[in-house]
């Protein structure tokens, strides 16, 4: 058997048996969900509106805790509310939320600056400063590296949003619709930057999206039916 460092880096994603419902809902949202994710792959979650996408994206992320089953994360085991692990994991994981939740007064580099910080070992200003203007010139928004969020359209926020995710190189980056507001050329312009950071890298990623445009980009596109994992191409 593999130890169990070798694994987490070759499995960083592993879901088992998991379930999940809401307080006041009168069905599971999850439903003895499994998967894995392996090192390296590019992976879509798809299906129509309150298939649980965004549930499960967020109890692999432990913005959520877990109800029911299993689920290991870069070799960390997710429990209840409020573990060790679950923060270890907030730490690790590059998180693209839908909506890019800037904050309005900072300038786009302080914003990527900030989220270093997370880091066991935050590089200097000067790192930072670095790093930051290489992944905005990825990105197509090279320009916007002391903007500040009122002085950019929604499409260069989120693309700010997938920078601040990525400039800690995760080792799993995690995205819910992260191209819901972009045109076809920045999407594939977005995408493209993800994969050469996987390949670069050897991290995986799981992006919820109903952006068919991307699924060829996809080395799996999973489908999730009323909580139900019920395809795997």
């Amino acid at each position: 058997m593999a130890p169990a460092s070798a694994l987490a880096r070759e499995v960083p994603v592993r879901v088992r048996g998991v379930s999940y419902s809401y307080e006041n809902g009168p069905k599971r949202v999850l439903d003895n969900v499994d998967l894995t994710l392996r090192r390296g792959e590019f992976v879509v979650l798809t299906g129509h509106s309150g298939a649980g996408k965004t549930t499960l994206l967020t109890l692999i992320g432990a913005i959520r805790s877990l109800q029911d089953g299993a689920i290991n994360v870069l070799g960390l085991e997710l429990g209840g509310r409020g573990t060790a692990a679950q923060e270890e994991v907030r730490r690790k994981v590059g998180f693209i939320f839908q909506d890019h939740n800037l904050f309005a007064a900072l300038t786009v580099f302080r914003t990527l600056w900030l989220a270093t910080g997370l880091t066991e070992e935050p590089p200097s200003r000067e790192a930072a400063l670095e790093e930051a203007r290489e992944l905005l010139e990825q990105l197509g928004i090279g320009q916007h590296l002391h903007s500040l969020p009122r002085q950019m359209s929604t499409g260069q926020k989120q693309r700010v949003a997938v920078a601040r995710a990525l400039i800690n190189a995760p080792q799993l980056i995690l995205g819910d619709e992260p191209t819901a507001s972009l045109d076809h050329q920045s999407s594939q312009m977005v995408i493209g930057v993800i994969r050469r950071h996987l390949a670069a890298t050897g991290a995986s990623a799981l992006v919820v999206t109903h952006d068919d445009r991307i699924f060829g980009m996809a080395d799996r596109v999973l489908r999730l039916q009323d909580g139900r994992l019920v395809s795997d191409t």
